[in-house]
């Protein structure tokens, strides 16, 4: 299944967004990085009809998956996890 991730991750000058490793955008706060990141994954999916997710590198190093636009999910006992 092809599928995108646009990522951000912490820089000196805020956070920066990219996509399939190109820079997009450097913002100063991380919620203004996600909302930014999320509309741009949600317009890759619009144009491509393929899933885009969302991670954010954590400055703990640890990733974090934070929105979905065109992805099924699993359904268990009717609740998509």
């Amino acid at each position: 299944m092809n599928r995108s991730i646009v990522t951000i991750e912490p820089v000196l000058a805020g956070w920066v967004v990219k996509l399939r490793g190109e820079a997009l955008q450097v913002l100063p706060t991380k919620l203004e990085a996600i909302g930014f990141a999320s509309r741009r994954a949600a317009e890759e999916h619009r144009q491509s009809g393929a899933p885009c997710g969302v991670s954010v590198r954590l400055r703990t190093g640890e990733t974090v998956l934070v929105a979905l636009h065109g992805w099924e999910g699993q359904k268990v006992r009717g609740t998509l996890r």
